[in-house]
């Protein structure tokens, strides 16, 4: 029982992930130029923000404000508010300099 209630649990959490990870995607995706993400997201995010909450706030309405609603429609804004936020960090990517060990080549 355990077991299924995790394995339960794990499909939820990744669903919820790749839902809200998918509809950021699309914002990105629809500006398909060579637009700046920063230009992207003072475009795109309010309007999101907006939708979002409204979204939320229907289904939580629409179950009565019960507290397992809330909780997940709570964490399902403040996930996609990460995501925008990791969305927008520059990836630190990791460059090694090689040098040559043998300079004196003829």
């Amino acid at each position: 029982m355990v077991v299924l209630v995790i394995f339960g649990l794990t499909f939820i959490v990744l669903a919820t992930y790749t839902i809200v990870r998918i509809s950021i995607a699309c914002v990105f995706w629809l500006f398909n130029t060579s637009t700046d993400s920063k230009h992207i997201f003072k475009l795109c995010f309010p309007y999101y923000n907006i939708a979002l909450a409204v979204i939320c706030m229907a289904f939580i309405i629409a179950y009565n404000k019960e507290p397992i609603v809330i909780y997940y429609f709570s964490t399902f804004y403040f996930l996609a508010l990460f995501l925008w936020k990791r969305k927008l960090k520059p990836s630190k990517k990791k460059t090694f300099a090689v040098e040559p060990n043998q300079t004196q080549l003829p």
